[in-house]
């Protein structure tokens, strides 16, 4: 099998790429590093770009860094989440690619408190979930040329990763900066904070690989572990691994959803196996840990 990956120096695409290595698999990957690939100021893939011959799938892992930078930045988050994937679908379609995977995410659903299925209705209000929606429903029209499989992430977390949810709840525990959770809109008695489905890295990385194996029979598809786990839970369990107090404090401020997925499609289609969080955590805060120790030295 011959893979593509593209986005393959970011958190996801680091760990899928050296994952498929080792089994032997020949993957090869662009990233906005590359001068053929996506241009880091336009967010357009490269007009000298064509996929190697022989390719079988193709991966689309590449994010806009600029997700949060809207509508200032808005034309590069389109132009990597939309524009980007519809171009290198068509020239995978060209090459006569049997299989493409994109990672949507679980932000294109409508907020709700109740756990999230594949049906359930869309955000298009804003910049983010708009674009993946757009791609979502543009790469969908693929359908007849190759298999097309959507995958709605959930929480990905892992060793390495910076900027996101876990990541910065671990600096901000090991700077001694307070932690502030939103009560429930519903249920003010609920004062964990955001309930939300997670999965580790490597849970993710072996999903995605056995998809290139076999597309799932529903081209959209969940994907997060059984776990639903609270921020209160996850600040707890940082501050006992890093062996560091932690100040959790209620904000004045409410929460009008949770992100809980519905995974029945995932387990009836793959039934894998999950690392647990206490385990994923552990080992995340263990590098984090080490990466600030030798920080002081």
């Amino acid at each position: 099998m011959k893979v593509l990956i593209v986005g393959s120096k970011g958190f996801i695409g680091r760990y899928l790429f050296n994952h498929l290595k080792l089994l032997g698999v020949d993957v090869y990957g662009i990233s906005s590093s590359d001068k053929q690939g996506i241009d880091l100021e336009t967010g357009i893939l490269s007009a000298q770009f064509s996929i190697s011959p022989g390719t079988d799938a193709v991966i689309y892992l590449a994010q806009s860094p600029y997700y949060r930078q809207v509508p200032e930045k808005a034309a590069h988050l389109l132009n990597v989440n939309v524009v980007s994937a519809v171009k290198l679908a068509e020239i995978a379609r060209q090459a006569k690619v049997q299989r493409f995977i994109y990672t949507s995410t679980g932000n294109v659903y409508s907020p709700s408190f109740q756990p999230l299925v594949e049906t359930s209705p869309l955000n298009r209000d804003n910049w983010y979930s708009l674009s993946k929606i757009c791609a979502e429903e543009a790469l969908a029209l693929f359908r007849h040329d190759m298999d097309i499989t959507i995958t709605r992430l959930f929480g990905v977390y892992g060793p390495g990763q910076m900027d996101k949810l876990i990541p910065r709840l671990i600096n901000n525990i090991l700077q001694g900066n307070k932690i502030f959770i939103e009560k429930n809109k519903n249920d003010f008695s609920d004062l964990d904070g955001l309930k939300l489905s997670v999965i580790y890295i490597y849970d993710l990385v072996g999903i995605l690989t056995e998809f290139l194996k076999k597309s799932p029979n529903h081209y959209l598809i969940n994907i997060a572990s059984q776990e639903i786990i609270n921020l209160r839970q996850i600040a707890n369990l940082i501050s006992n691994f890093a062996q560091r107090q932690v100040n959790i404090e209620v904000a004045d401020k409410t929460r009008y959803f949770d992100l809980i997925a519905d995974i029945t499609l995932l387990k009836q289609t793959l039934n894998p196996v999950f690392t647990s969080f206490n385990i994923g955590i552990e080992k995340t805060i263990m590098q984090s840990l080490h990466q600030v120790n030798n920080f002081e030295r």
